[in-house]
């Protein structure tokens, strides 16, 4: 039964381990998975501020290498961004859109304005690039800039201008190129690292006004593109193109015609980066799902040998379940064994109390019976030697009358020798100890080892002190003086070697 409920206190003590060690795993996961989200999140930000292709590829590798899932909408939502951006750069058009609506309703779930914002823009340039749908394109530029003025994002809100300067400006609609480059310059003053759109912005307008036959503001607007560094042979390109239409329009053909040379030049040069640009994305995507595949197949390795380990541990469980089982029907039996073996031994005990109070209450009478009996034959003895006493006191009596007087009746003479025949003083004493050991059994012999020089008087008051007789009784009962009796006392003591102090009734009572 012990080591049943021992085994019973391990296993609960091992499974609470183990329900320890899962919830402390699922806290520590939990906190971490805090600290991933939060990290995310700074990354998804910066992205959005500097538009960084490598840390939009390292921070995806990240989350498909680890298999990360996110449970909160404000999370997922910006991954969601993040991977349809990614597969915007690599012209899958049709997954950047399914990536763009699933954020966007998740973002509108928690009325995150920038990313509303940022989902419309990147649907514009989707319609613009992809599909040729200019007018789908402007519309979602312009929900874009719904959002980003509803949360004052004018970041965002001056790329999205930006996209609808250029988006006019392929339509070949120099009014509406015009009126979008002029909102972007009023945005631009408001946001500092934003200054790279003013080259592009003054070519735009500068090729808008020559369009439009206002050589004046296209002067103008030439003169202060000039005044920018030319940043990649996109800017190179466009601003040489807008100057040899410019040239072409003053009939300088020569001048326009170096002008397109160099715009050739340059587009061929942006066609072969693009091109390189694209195997480069593809090569790296390439590479991430290998390195993806890899990943995945150490994973599915140690989750098969967690799944190995977790079935061994199950049937491990299973089996241990079983044997608590059949121990807990084995120990029910053997408990049902001893509660009617408890039944009997209580019906037994019972009974046996029962016996045991008639026993005890024989036992009281029989006791009370020899109580009385012992009194009945110390009575018997002391009769018996009172009556040696007194016989011998009259026999005493007569000696000294014969010793004072010459004439001596003849009747006193037989009388004496009558009562010295009666009965001897050996028999007297003989028959006293057997009466009397009949009570106390051994109690002479006893007594005689501890005081051997003790007389037959002495021997007697021993037995008159052992029967708790004071001295006045003794007196009275062997018919002398108080003083004798408690001298006769002391010389008992003194030869059975006690102090003064010490009890002589203590030390008979114990013999």
């Amino acid at each position: 039964m012990l080591v049943f409920r021992g085994q019973i206190k391990n296993w609960i003590y091992v499974l609470f381990l183990c329900v320890s060690c899962f919830s402390f795993q699922t806290l520590k996961k939990e906190k971490d998975k805090g600290t991933i989200d939060k990290q995310i999140v700074r990354d998804y930000y910066k992205y959005v501020e500097l538009e960084d292709k490598e840390l939009l590829d390292s921070l995806l590798l990240y989350i498909r290498r680890n298999e990360l899932v996110f449970k909160q909408d404000s999370v997922n939502s910006k991954v969601l961004y993040l991977q349809g951006v990614n597969s915007l750069h690599l012209m899958v058009y049709e997954d950047a859109e399914e990536f763009y609506s699933k954020s966007y309703k998740l973002a509108n779930k928690t009325n995150d304005n920038m990313l509303m914002g940022l989902v419309y823009n990147d649907r514009g340039v989707i319609s613009s690039k992809s599909r040729r749908n200019f007018t789908k394109a402007e519309e979602h530029y312009n929900k874009a800039i719904e959002y980003f003025k509803k949360g004052n994002h004018l970041f965002q809100e001056l790329n999205t201008y930006y996209n609808l300067t250029i988006l006019a400006k392929k339509q070949r609609n120099c009014g509406k190129a015009l009126k979008y480059a002029s909102s972007c310059l009023s945005l631009v003053n408001k946001v500092s690292n934003r200054k790279n759109f003013l080259k592009i912005l003054y070519v735009i307008i500068a090729d808008c006004n020559v369009k439009l036959g206002n050589y004046t503001k296209a002067e103008e607007a030439f003169a202060l593109a000039d005044n920018f560094i030319l940043e990649s042979d996109i800017e190179r390109s466009l601003f040489y193109l807008k100057y040899a239409n410019y040239y072409e329009l003053k009939n300088d053909f020569l001048k326009a015609n170096n002008l397109n040379k160099k715009v050739i030049a340059l587009r061929n040069k942006e066609k072969i980066e693009n091109e390189k640009s694209l195997k480069e994305s593809f090569k790296r995507e390439l590479g991430l799902q290998d390195e993806l595949k890899k990943d995945k197949e150490i994973i599915i390795k140690s989750q098969r040998k967690i799944l190995y380990l977790g079935a061994l541990i199950l049937i491990v469980l299973f089996i241990s379940l079983i044997l608590v089982y059949y121990l807990a029907k084995k120990n029910k039996e053997r408990s049902k064994e001893v509660s009617t073996l408890n039944l009997s031994l209580k019906s037994l005990i019972t009974d046996l109390e029962g016996k045991n109070l008639t026993l005890e209450n024989n036992k009281m009478e029989i006791e009370h019976l020899l109580n009385l009996n012992e009194q009945t034959l110390f009575s018997k003895v002391l009769k018996i030697s009172t009556y040696n006493d007194s016989i011998e006191k009259i026999r005493e009596e007569i000696d000294n009358y014969v010793d004072n007087n010459t004439n001596i009746p003849v009747y006193l003479m037989s009388l004496r020798n009558k009562l010295e025949a009666l009965v001897t003083e050996e028999e007297l004493w003989e028959d006293f100890k057997v009466q009397f050991e009949k009570i106390r059994p051994n109690f002479f012999d006893k007594l005689k080892k501890v005081a051997p020089t003790l007389s037959v008087n002495d021997l007697k008051h021993c037995t008159y002190i052992v029967s708790n007789l004071k001295s006045k009784e003794v007196a009275q009962l062997i018919n002398v003086s108080p003083r004798s009796v408690e001298t006769t006392r002391y010389r008992i003591k003194k030869k059975i070697g006690l102090e003064r102090e010490d009890s002589l009734f203590e030390l008979l009572n114990e013999l």
